[in-house]
């Protein structure tokens, strides 16, 4: 399998979600996988905001795009097309203010691309990524997966599905701040059995 391997924490070393996507990448790796890529989403020069141009070209089919808009979205389509590629994915997703970070939703919306990872059709969108698998390692400071409050897990498990990828496996370590080892080890306990 060719895995594209997702950070999206702004801490580099003290990271829970980093720490933990490493010993499921090794794992994976361990099994005969192959990470192909991998996108750091706090550090990576394409996944910015972007500007009108960019939004406008979204809307705009190719042959018609002026040139301005082919270079807004020149960064969008890498990204996009790297991802539907990939034949799985680790997503380290640590819960800020109950939600995703900033880069994790700003990559959402720059691979989210009609006609790459979903089409529209008269029904309602369908998502292009079939038969693909997604690892996702939630991280939590001091709110419970599954909670009320919880926003991350859900939102995920949404948006993989809205692009067609229905085989979802969760790692969780919640409540770190509370009881870090607990949290680690819980989720390590789930990355033993894959």
């Amino acid at each position: 399998m060719n895995i594209l391997r997702i950070d999206s924490s702004p801490r580099g070393a003290s990271s829970v979600s980093r720490e933990l996507a490493d010993v499921l990448q090794q794992k994976l790796e361990a099994q005969g996988n192959t990470i192909t890529a991998q996108r750091d989403l706090y550090y990576e020069a394409l996944v910015t905001l972007g500007n009108e141009d960019r939004v406008n070209a979204y809307f705009t089919p190719p042959e018609a795009q002026t040139d301005v808009q082919k270079d807004a979205v020149a960064g969008s389509n890498e990204l996009a097309i790297e991802f539907a590629n990939a034949d799985a994915y680790i997503i380290a997703a640590p819960m800020y203010n109950f939600g995703v970070t900033a880069g994790l939703k700003t990559y959402i919306d720059l691979i989210s691309r009609a006609g790459i990872s979903f089409n529209y059709l008269p029904e309602g969108p369908i998502g292009l990524l079939k038969n693909k698998k997604a690892y996702v390692v939630v991280t939590t400071g001091g709110t419970p997966v599954g909670s009320e409050v919880d926003f991350v897990t859900p939102y995920l498990k949404t948006f993989l599905g809205f692009l067609g990828i229905t085989d979802v496996i969760f790692i969780v370590a919640d409540l770190v701040n509370v009881n870090l080892e607990e949290g680690i080890a819980k989720a390590k306990d789930v990355i033993s059995k894959i």
